[in-house]
């Protein structure tokens, strides 16, 4: 394992252009990470859930009286 003091003297030798991109690498590893997906609710992700019947090979509206005829 390194020394932090052998770090800081790898550190201290790299040029400008790759302690810049080293930097960034550090910003990204301290970011913490989601432990779960977020969820959006299902009412803002699908407004219409619930609202349809399937019926064998027709498709309904809930609560609502409905004949192949109209």
């Amino acid at each position: 394992m390194i020394t932090r003091d052998q770090l800081k003297n790898d550190i201290d030798a790299i040029d400008d252009a790759n302690v810049e991109v080293l930097h960034r690498i550090i910003l990204a590893l301290k970011t913490p990470t989601p432990t779960s997906p977020r969820t959006i609710p299902t009412k803002t992700n699908n407004p219409l859930k619930g609202s349809v019947t399937f019926e064998h090979d027709l498709l309904s509206p809930v609560d609502e009286v409905w004949s192949a005829a109209q």
